[in-house]
């Protein structure tokens, strides 16, 4: 018969909370003052909504050199049938 070998236990101590941990009540006061000055800096800003018809429409914003329009569903077929862009 064998002998069972045993697993030596290391770095076995009683296990302290550090000083930063969250779970300090010192560290929680902490925690809720430093939220309350962060939603009192924090701004609403509201940015205009874009209007969906120039999905369906040409963008009028779009100047030289980015004055072409190409879809990217026909970009992929022609990449992929190795086709010229400009004739089809």
């Amino acid at each position: 018969m064998g002998v069972i070998k045993k697993t030596r236990k290391f770095a076995q101590v009683k296990r302290i909370i550090g000083q930063r941990d969250a779970r300090l009540k010192k560290n929680q006061d902490k925690a809720v003052i430093e939220s309350k000055r962060k939603s009192k800096d924090e701004l609403v800003r509201e940015i205009p909504q874009v209007s969906s018809s120039l999905f369906f429409q040409y963008n009028t914003a779009l100047v030289p050199p980015y004055s072409v329009l190409v879809d990217t569903n026909f970009l992929s077929l022609t990449v992929q049938h190795k086709l010229e862009i400009l004739p089809t």
